[in-house]
């Protein structure tokens, strides 16, 4: 028997691109009692969606366009906190042998196929939420424990810089969720926010303003996550169909930040977008022109080239550090804008690799 106080709290987020599978889930969940619920059956939208619900628990289907299942699993492992379980019901239409252990390696708690028994579906969530709900009310006591501790100390300052620093982490944890699947060291997206820091504060801006744009610059690239291996780590050219697919990760990652509360969310939302547009209007996804491009995605754009050119990726070597300047300053007035690289040029571009 789940308790009254069980079901007037737990928050249940549904995931299944199926209209009719998302109502039967309402109907079983309700008719148990259960009233925080949301659901979605746009897999891309989730991240925005986890982030503001904060959900006790999640059911999740594998099979969904545009973003599987078990892709959403792994960003969702990536941005919880280290030794956080994350309540995760994967179902499935097909729980062969092999999507069971994928599921399981992947980090959900369970696993249920399609078609389920609908009372024990209710049993797994029930007995799944019991632990969930041990886990907050332990949780609670330590942080009660935590606050009386502050107010003892009288470290409001420390509390408050802990949290900023668990806000930039996450953030960083976002960030490696795209670039880890094509960049084995990890480092691209430091590099490119240290780049992107650099030129912003060289342009002028202030350094709030400049530590914004840096800290939101990792996020750039997220949207690879909806990006085939096939064509993220193809080693040859693309072809015009491959390209066309690896360009929809900045309308992936926008839509995947959107919603996004704090400036740094809104700012890596505008980056993801936009950084692939070219000064003279050649870029994507829009062809925006000159300064209809945001700055921001015009300082990517510097950035995140030069670190591209000078580093091995699958289909090139690196470039020396001079000759990729120099195509940089060559690009000025086409790819990129020319105040930027002005500003570019200026910079000491041996502590940027």
């Amino acid at each position: 028997m789940v308790s009254p106080k069980l079901l007037a709290t737990a928050k249940i987020l549904i995931v299944d691109d199926d209209a009719a599978i998302l109502r039967l889930y309402q109907t079983i969940l309700q008719l148990e009692g259960y009233s925080e619920i949301r659901v979605t059956p746009d897999p891309t939208g989730v991240l925005a969606l986890f982030v503001e619900f904060d959900p006790d628990f999640i059911i999740l289907d594998i099979s969904m366009p545009r973003l599987s299942g078990l892709a959403l699993l792994d960003m969702l492992q990536t941005t919880a906190v280290d030794g956080l379980v994350l309540p995760v019901l994967v179902v499935t239409a097909e729980p062969t042998v092999e999507h069971r252990r994928q599921a399981l390696q992947g980090g959900a708690v369970d696993v249920l196929g399609k078609p389920f028994d609908c009372q024990e579906l209710v049993l797994r969530i029930g007995n799944l939420l019991k632990i969930r709900m041990a886990v907050h009310d332990v949780e609670a006591q330590c942080e009660a424990l935590f606050q009386e501790l502050l107010h003892r100390t009288e470290e409001i300052v420390s509390y408050q810089l802990e949290l900023k620093e668990s806000q930039l982490e996450v953030i960083a944890r976002l960030g490696r969720a795209g670039e880890k699947r094509d960049d084995v060291t990890g480092l691209h997206t430091q590099r490119v926010a240290l780049a992107a820091g650099m030129l912003a504060t060289e342009l002028g801006m202030n350094p709030g303003e400049a530590e914004i744009i840096q800290r939101a610059a990792p996020l750039h690239d997220v949207g690879k996550i909806g990006v085939p291996d096939s064509i993220l780590l193809k080693p040859g050219r693309m072809t015009g169909r491959e390209f066309d697919i690896m360009s929809r990760h900045c309308k992936i990652g926008s839509e995947l930040l959107s919603g996004g509360k704090s400036a740094v969310v809104r700012m890596a939302e505008c980056i993801a977008l936009s950084h692939h547009e070219k000064w003279n209007g050649g870029g994507y996804p829009f062809g925006l022109r000159g300064e209809n491009i945001p700055l921001e995605g015009r300082i990517l754009a510097v950035a995140d080239v030069f670190d591209a050119l000078t580093h091995k990726r699958p289909y090139k070597e690196a470039w020396p550090v001079e000759d990729a300047v120099q195509e940089i300053h060559s690009l000025a007035g086409t790819h990129f804008d020319p105040a930027i690289v002005n500003a570019f040029l200026r910079l000491p571009h041996s502590a940027m690799v």
